[in-house]
């Protein structure tokens, strides 16, 4: 009698979660996402980065965003750095018809970042808390009459990397998994809400002692509303410099 029962439970719980995974509905768009870091050191501790990034859908054939994000980052210990900065977006409207098609960002933020070093392997995470300022919906011609809404969300990023050629080899190359989650906050604070997932899996190869580069596949599965979410398959490459 116990066994049937637990049975039961299990295939209703299973039933469950097919209808759900069912009910959801995804859009699909393929991308394509390059970005520069630029990194300017202040002092052993202090540094300044520059970020450029330039998204794009249907490959290189729609713009999808547009990012500036320059930054202050202060290393508190081998393993603990801070980081806080600015933030500003320009998202571009999947139709290329729609007028106007640009909705714009501002953002500012703080992130603490902790690293597990490893034999030839690390764990690292990070917590970004960002407080957005998005042109609300929906967007006036006249941008004079555009007005800005606030909210905020929580970033937590778990990243595992892996030396895969010899220690002394010329050109060092690391495998690289990350695994990052959005949750946005109500006013007083507290998370409620699934925002994103983003998931990449690539290389990670130092050319030199002042430039890097990380480059391979990236799964972004974005919610839209209650049952429909936004999945952009891209592929990510990012260059790494320091003056």
């Amino acid at each position: 009698m116990i066994i049937k029962t637990k049975l039961r439970l299990f295939f209703l719980i299973l039933i469950c979660l097919l209808k759900f995974s069912f009910a959801q509905e995804y859009d699909k768009v393929n991308g394509v996402w390059n970005a520069a870091f630029l990194d300017f050191p202040l002092s052993e501790k202090i540094s300044f980065r520059t970020e450029l990034h330039l998204r794009t859908i249907s490959y290189f054939s729609v713009w999808n965003q547009h990012l500036f994000r320059p930054q202050l980052s202060y290393k508190a210990s081998k393993n603990v750095s801070w980081r806080g900065g600015y933030t500003f977006l320009r998202n571009f409207d999947q139709d290329v018809t729609k007028d106007p098609r640009i909705r714009n960002e501002h953002n500012i933020w703080e992130q603490v970042q902790f690293i597990l070093p490893l034999k030839k392997a690390s764990f690292s995470t990070w917590i970004r808390l960002e407080h957005r300022f998005q042109e609300e919906l929906p967007l006036k011609k006249d941008k004079s009459l555009r007005s800005f809404d606030f909210s905020s969300r929580i970033r937590f990023r778990l990243t595992f990397q892996k030396l895969l050629s010899q220690s002394d080899a010329k050109i060092p190359t690391n495998l690289v998994f990350y695994n990052e989650i959005f949750t946005l906050l109500n006013p007083p604070g507290i998370p409620f809400k699934f925002n994103q997932n983003w998931t990449f899996l690539g290389l990670r190869v130092k050319l030199s002692d002042k430039l890097s580069i990380n480059s391979g596949f990236q799964k972004n599965t974005i919610a839209k509303s209650s049952e429909n979410y936004l999945k952009n398959r891209l592929w990510n490459t990012i260059l790494f410099y320091k003056f």
